[in-house]
């Protein structure tokens, strides 16, 4: 959600401190494969890496920016405020999803403590 967030925060600037447009990030995860003798430990979800999106830059005819290049064009980023939100949706849902199943593994070790204490 932090990548997500960087990306629409530099949605619209033409020139970063490296030089040239903001290149929207993406994530990468990774994970284990669940299997019967899979450490609980190994579980869950990383992030591998966080990669550049090769996708070429929007531009867009101003010729009076001061970014502009000798056709008038200016270079901003490759990022689609719909996609973004999309993502971020997405990733809170799978955020809410894995909370409801540790919440959930909590009531039924409870339930199985208060079968075995009976």
């Amino acid at each position: 959600m932090n990548v997500i967030a960087q990306n629409i925060a530099n949605a619209m600037s033409p020139v970063t401190a490296k030089g040239g447009a903001f290149r929207r990030q993406m994530t990468i995860l990774s994970g284990e494969p669940v299997t019967p003798i899979a450490s609980v430990d190994k579980l869950g979800v990383e992030v591998k890496q966080i990669a550049t999106d090769p996708s070429p830059l929007r531009r867009v005819y101003e010729p009076g920016n001061p970014y502009a290049d000798a056709d008038g064009y200016v270079e901003y980023p490759n990022i689609d405020l719909a996609v973004e939100m999309v993502d971020l949706v997405s990733a809170q849902r799978a955020y809410e999803a894995n909370i409801a199943v540790v919440l959930s593994s909590k009531r039924m070790t409870q339930k199985a403590l208060e079968i075995l204490q009976a």
